[in-house]
């Protein structure tokens, strides 16, 4: 399944490539919400996006990659202070947004996120995305992010900037 998905993610990108309107880059900053609250203190990650439309179209359609870094807290458990592990994810997934006025835009990006550390096998990832765009060349944007398997969601609320080329 996870070949098939990375196949299909490379095939996508490829194609994007050729056809890409705009590229975007950019970082985000998170506080960890859900279950990664329990064992994780913030969360840091960085974007690529590609889009097929224009950057002014009313609707915009494309494809992105990042990763996520979930860093660990040290937590308590039965009078032990036990170091957690980050938790890595490699986000891979179809972006859509809809732009009004030129300036403010919404949209989700769903895929899948694949787990990077050790014993971590990623899962389902969804993430609605707010932005403001400034001067056509920088986005500034808030975000949740959910990242879920087997019923363990590790989710973070996000502000990040996205350089538009």
């Amino acid at each position: 399944m996870k070949k098939l998905l990375l196949v299909t993610v490379i095939a996508v990108f490829s194609v994007a490539t050729l056809q890409a309107q705009t590229f975007k880059i950019g970082a985000t900053l998170g506080l960890p919400v859900a279950d990664a609250s329990d064992i994780s203190t913030f969360v840091l990650g960085i974007d690529a996006y590609y889009y097929f439309t224009d950057i002014d179209a009313f609707i915009e359609i494309g494809a992105t990659a990042g990763f996520r870094n979930f860093f660990g807290d040290d937590i308590e458990i039965l009078g032990q202070t036990v170091s957690v592990d980050d938790g890595q994810f490699l986000p891979i997934a179809a972006a859509g947004r809809v732009k009004i006025f030129g300036l403010l835009s919404g949209g989700l990006d769903i895929g899948y996120a694949l787990g990077i550390n050790d014993g971590n096998d990623g899962g389902f990832y969804v993430r609605p995305v707010v932005g403001f765009d400034i001067a056509d060349t920088i986005e500034l944007n808030a975000s949740y992010e959910s990242i879920t398997d087997d019923g363990v969601t590790w989710g973070n609320l996000n502000v990040g900037v996205l350089f538009e080329f």
